[in-house]
């Protein structure tokens, strides 16, 4: 079958076998996340957790990152009975005990009576669908097994590239009998969102980059990131590397090391049509604009110490070359 008409069908079977998104009216969800966000990097904490209690106490569904930030602004403030309300949110991500006592910037209340239990009852009801997502996981570790062995491309590509479309299958079946598994369906591994599936994403999308008859992510993924079953971001990375002409600016985000020295944060210099063009992208899968995002990347960048989890994504680029390193960043402008 032509991988076109493979991709229509998978999307028109999806669209028919699905009733409910991992996040019901996602565009209104990830505006609002965007408000709460650009009042905590200026600063405005109260204004920030406001944001975020009122959205992540109403809507149908989130992301884990999101009520993570709700929390360290709620502990950082003081507000108790806020965090414990909001921490009862996290039940339905089924995360285990010992990571979340694990969470050292929350030690202040592991010794509490709401704490104790919390965690007593947390996981007495299991939420997500556990065999999937151990399906899932298990995509990360056998992506990984014979790239990390000795030689690894070199000794073992064919079995790599067997195992790449191995999952990749597996991934494609499951969006067309139910969509993307997100976090309603399995959790995450963690509160910033990370799932097995990722680095199968991002594999597939960089070998797509040279490989056009490959499947073709953009109808796909864009379906799913607007049911809030990936992060926009993210999704956007995946698409952006596949080189199929989707510019949403973030994987031009990029960073350059040579010798274990880093440059700043550089970016293209667009011309106005095209920083038009890729916000109406960004706008089509629910992104803040490319402003916004490069305004959270330089708070990122400029607070690494901080604790807040951010959904951007940046390039770090291995130069072989001091001139090298030198010469990329005289391609871009940086971050300032």
């Amino acid at each position: 079958m032509n991988k076109y008409i493979l991709i229509i069908a998978i999307i028109f079977h999806y669209s028919l076998s699905t009733t409910n998104g991992q996040i019901k009216d996602f565009m209104n969800y990830q505006h609002i996340i965007n408000q709460a966000e650009l009042h905590l990097i200026k600063g405005e904490k109260v204004e920030a957790l406001n944001t975020y209690y009122h959205l992540l106490t109403n809507s149908d569904g989130n992301f884990s990152k999101d009520i993570y930030n709700s929390l360290v602004l709620a502990n950082e403030l003081n507000k108790i009975d806020t965090f414990f309300v909001l921490l009862d949110l996290v039940k339905k991500k089924n995360f285990p005990n010992e990571y979340l006592s694990g969470l050292l910037e929350f030690n202040n209340l592991h010794n509490t009576l709401k704490w104790n239990e919390f965690i007593e009852t947390n996981n007495k009801v299991i939420y997500i669908d556990t065999s999937l997502r151990n399906v899932i996981t298990a995509l990360e570790t056998r992506d990984q097994l014979f790239r990390k062995k000795a030689g690894s491309y070199s000794v073992y590509g064919d079995t790599i590239r067997e195992i790449d479309s191995l999952n990749m299958t597996m991934i494609i079946s499951l969006i067309s009998k139910q969509g993307l598994p997100g976090e309603r369906d399995i959790g995450a591994i963690d509160f910033s969102g990370k799932q097995g599936y990722d680095i199968v994403l991002h594999h597939h999308s960089q070998k797509r980059s040279n490989n056009k008859n490959l499947i073709d992510l953009i109808p796909i993924l864009t379906t799913q990131v607007l049911e809030g079953r990936i992060e926009p971001n993210k999704c956007a990375h995946y698409l952006e590397m596949q080189d199929d002409g989707f510019s949403t600016g973030v994987f031009q985000v990029q960073c350059y090391v040579y010798n274990e020295k880093y440059s700043g944060m550089f970016v293209p210099d667009y011309s106005e049509n095209k920083k038009l063009l890729i916000d109406k992208n960004r706008k089509s899968i629910g992104l803040e604009s490319l402003e916004d995002y490069y305004k959270k990347v330089k708070f990122v960048t400029a607070n690494k110490d901080n604790k807040y989890k951010f959904d951007v994504r940046i390039n770090y680029f291995h130069m072989s070359t001091e001139k090298d390193f030198l010469e990329a960043q005289k391609r871009n402008i940086e971050l300032n």
